[in-house]
């Protein structure tokens, strides 16, 4: 099972739930977002500043995408031993693991609204002692859909 979205994905392995914010690395839209960006730039800025312009923004765009490709977080879920934890990694490799919980609790979920650049998205805490800031969804069917997978599809069986 693999459920893709744009700016996580929701994956299982076994007994293994896991939500991972690694965003793919599509060349085919790299290039679409790109071509149309220079186009437009020219168009609106004149050659000599359009395809300057362009140009840094290819290599800042390119730049953003594969380093949010490298690096990026996962959230494991394990529904035997009900651990729950997060892992930092590098090219596939664990940099940090951290234990956020022995037990894992579906109701301590959180969903703060945040508001950037005029735009509602949505910070996922799990509470425990302290508030482990998880993951930041694009939108509230984005935060309704994970909700619905953790409510739906997890069941932890050493719930005791």
């Amino acid at each position: 099972m693999n459920e893709n979205e744009d700016y996580f994905r929701i994956s299982k392995n076994g007994d293994i739930h896991t939500l991972s914010d690694r965003i793919p690395f599509n060349w085919k839209e790299l290039m679409i977002w790109t071509s149309a960006s220079f186009i437009f730039l020219i168009w609106f800025l004149g050659i000599g500043v359009g395809i300057f312009v362009a140009i840094l923004t290819l290599i800042g765009y390119t730049l953003y995408r594969f380093a949010s490709w490298i690096y990026y977080t996962e959230l494991k879920i394990d529904e035997k031993s009900g651990k729950v934890t997060r892992l930092k990694k590098i090219l596939d490799r664990t940099q940090k693991m951290e234990l956020i919980a022995e037990k894992f609790d579906p109701n301590r979920f959180e969903y703060s609204e945040l508001t950037r650049s005029g735009k509602t998205k949505f910070l996922m805490n799990y509470r425990t002692h302290k508030n482990n800031e998880l993951l930041i969804l694009k939108n509230k069917a984005d935060k309704e859909l994970i909700e619905k997978y953790i409510a739906e599809k997890i069941t932890v069986y050493n719930n005791v």
